[in-house]
């Protein structure tokens, strides 16, 4: 991971700004607003056979997705790697009766999980792929995920892909930008096959402004049919 990021985030001024950032512009609000409908459809297709009895929510900053996953997960479990957010988002929580409570707050990093093999029948992990700098801890992030998992795993990842991405691989030699920290759907899904998953969905948060990705896989199960 990157040290840089995790000092800041981890930082209580970091943790602040965090909090502020889906608010502070018209941009990240309207952003927002798209990805919180984006995920409710998501998770609403998913769980539309069988209810979560337990869900993961890692990292779960301040708690921005609390309330939706409490609609369709009996147990929710908040994690993150900054002591502060984890602070703010059980204080956000005491304070908001309609989110209910987590079941546990757990300081955690994404590389190495503290949590069992097939912990969680949802593990959720959402704008925290394209934080991680090296591409092979982003293989060992989708891993861990997996691992935990064990009925559904739905996490967003920066695509290679993207137009965003091929249009800022294109300028990059006039503008000095660092690459984008992305991954390809075609990694993805060979590790989802080697752990014996499948990608049932994979949808971009926006084709033209942005490069991230939502993608959905499921634990594979003997004779259970594929979604539609």
């Amino acid at each position: 991971m990157d040290k840089d990021i995790l000092s800041h985030y981890n930082s209580p001024q970091g943790a602040q700004s965090y909090t502020r950032k889906f608010e502070k512009h018209l941009s990240e609000r309207i952003n927002n607003r798209h990805e919180q409908r984006l995920l409710q459809r998501l998770i609403e297709k998913i769980s539309a056979e069988t209810p979560f009895e337990t869900a993961l929510d890692l990292p779960c900053g301040y708690g921005r997705l609390m309330p939706l996953l409490r609609r369709h997960a009996r147990h929710v479990v908040e994690g993150d790697w900054s002591l502060p957010l984890l602070k703010i988002a059980r204080e956000n929580q005491r304070t908001d009766a309609s989110t209910g409570k987590a079941d546990g707050y757990v300081r955690a990093t994404a590389l190495a999980m503290p949590f069992g093999d097939q912990t969680f029948d949802l593990v959720l992990s959402v704008r925290l792929c394209h934080h991680i700098r090296e591409h092979a801890e982003r293989l060992t992030y989708v891993r861990e995920l997996l691992r935990i998992g064990r009925r559904w795993v739905v996490f967003t990842y920066f695509d290679y892909h993207s137009l965003k991405n091929l249009l800022r691989e294109a300028r990059r030699k006039f503008t000095g930008k660092r690459p984008k920290w992305t991954l390809k759907a075609s990694e993805i899904a060979g590790i989802a096959e080697a752990m014996g998953y499948e990608v049932v969905y994979s949808i971009p948060l926006s084709r033209l402004f942005s490069g991230h990705r939502y993608v959905a896989l499921r634990r594979k199960v003997h004779g259970e049919p594929k979604l539609s």
